[in-house]
């Protein structure tokens, strides 16, 4: 083990350990977590995890992929397995409208967006917290 800490050296540990305090659990794939990276990593705040919505009536509505609950905002990843599946697809249209009802903002970023627009998917998720009037983002 010393001898591992030895090699890496000390920019080494200190990248390791910036890397690990960007770690988060409840994370459902590595796409989600590239995801939210991107939106941290250029300035946006954080996003929230597994946050579950309740509708108006106090039941279980949605767990979106990320969220900010406080401005009803979802982010939804949403991989190859959305498209080919019919049975995801559908249930995957019916929590967007649900959530869609009880006044959500629900924004899809697919794998293309992510690794081949991915300052798009910056400026649309900015303008969507400046839209939902987020606090403290720059205008």
């Amino acid at each position: 083990m010393e001898l591992a800490a030895a090699t890496i050296g000390a920019r080494g540990i200190r990248l390791a350990r910036e890397a690990a305090a960007l770690v988060r659990s409840g994370v459902d794939s590595p796409m989600e977590s590239r995801l939210r990276l991107l939106l941290i990593l250029n300035g946006l705040p954080e996003p929230r995890i597994g946050y579950v919505v309740n509708d108006s009536a106090g039941g279980w509505l949605a767990t979106p992929d990320l969220s900010y609950p406080e401005l009803r905002f979802a982010i939804e990843y949403d991989g190859q397995h959305h498209l080919v599946d019919a049975r995801q697809w559908r249930q995957d249209i019916r929590r967007r409208e649900n959530l869609e009802r009880e006044g959500w903002l629900v924004r899809v970023i697919t794998s293309y967006d992510l690794l081949h627009a991915p300052g798009t998917v910056v400026a649309r998720i900015s303008q969507d917290l400046h839209t939902r009037r987020y606090p403290h983002l720059a205008a």
